[in-house]
């Protein structure tokens, strides 16, 4: 049986916690682990804590401050719309070097109610909202994936002959009509690693995604996936799994989620070795891309031969 890789839980007080510690961020940027979720308690059906911090600022930080350390944001619809997620987990991506991935909940604990009726993005008062459910969130993550993909790294040609810096041509329209109505595209370029990983949260069956074709959901976290989430002072569960994320709680602290983490490295996890995108350390292979009949969204460029 292979052995299971190991990854990190962080709720609000922890992230605040981490990232004003430099001794703190130095063993965690060390720690051979798969990824860190970074404010899992936005998602995992905790009440909010007293403080905390938005998951993909702190993600920037970690982007900019470590060298090896990879990491998951938690985001839901319930108050982002997909477009604004997407260009934070490209813009992740690109800062992080691929270290970075998403994970999808249904609800964010911190978040404010949006109508009764529409609970999802429309209290955010843009929009007409959504039902708060898995298939929303479900509808969210499979617009993340396509507007990321929207911009093909590889049309930045950059080609000095011609004068075509980007094969405009190949950027194209999402024209998404689910939860959410976008036509795309994201303004920014997939990163060089390629789209970003996308996670799913299920404490239980009823949370599960739905299952359906174009499926972007690469791992499920939780008591109902693959990578079940364990309680700082609990024993790592029997039986053979992919990985397991280890969690603290509110009244414990970031160091000694780390001192167990060594521990349990050297007690049968998986290391994983440092540095290296979020897909790699996963073994995970690149989605497909969007299909060739997508919509255009500019004409084929013209060669500048001035240039």
């Amino acid at each position: 049986m292979t052995a299971p890789y190991l990854a990190l839980g962080l709720a609000g007080p922890h992230l605040v916690e981490l990232t004003a510690s430099r001794a703190l961020l130095s063993r965690w940027d060390a720690l051979p682990i798969a990824f860190s979720v970074l404010g899992i308690d936005r998602v995992d059906g905790s009440a909010p804590a007293p403080v905390t911090l938005a998951s993909s600022a702190v993600g920037a930080t970690l982007a900019g401050i470590t060298k090896y350390g990879r990491f998951l944001i938690a985001v839901t619809p319930q108050r982002d719309h997909p477009y604004n997620i997407a260009r934070r987990v490209a813009s992740l991506a690109h800062l992080s070097g691929g270290r970075s991935g998403v994970l999808f909940g249904v609800g964010d604990a911190y978040a404010p109610e949006g109508p009764k009726e529409a609970p999802a993005w429309g209290g955010a008062g843009l929009g007409a909202g959504a039902p708060l459910n898995p298939q929303t969130a479900f509808d969210a993550a499979q617009a993340v994936r396509a507007l990321e993909q929207s911009w093909p790294h590889d049309s930045i040609v950059g080609n000095r002959v011609t004068g075509i810096l980007v094969e405009s041509n190949r950027i194209v329209h999402v024209d998404i009509d689910n939860s959410f109505s976008i036509a795309g595209p994201l303004n920014a370029p997939e990163a060089a690693t390629g789209a970003s990983v996308i996670a799913w949260y299920a404490a239980t069956v009823a949370d599960a995604p739905p299952e359906r074709g174009n499926d972007p959901i690469e791992l499920v976290l939780g008591a109902a996936g693959s990578v079940p989430v364990v309680a700082l002072g609990k024993e790592p569960p029997a039986g053979e799994i992919a990985g397991v994320v280890l969690r603290a709680g509110l009244g414990q602290s970031v160091g000694e989620l780390l001192d167990t983490a060594e521990r349990w490295l050297a007690d049968g996890f998986a290391p994983v070795a440092v540095g290296g995108s979020l897909r790699a350390a996963l073994d995970l292979s690149r989605p497909a891309p969007l299909p060739l009949t997508a919509r255009a969204a500019f004409p084929s460029p013209k060669p500048h031969v001035h240039l």
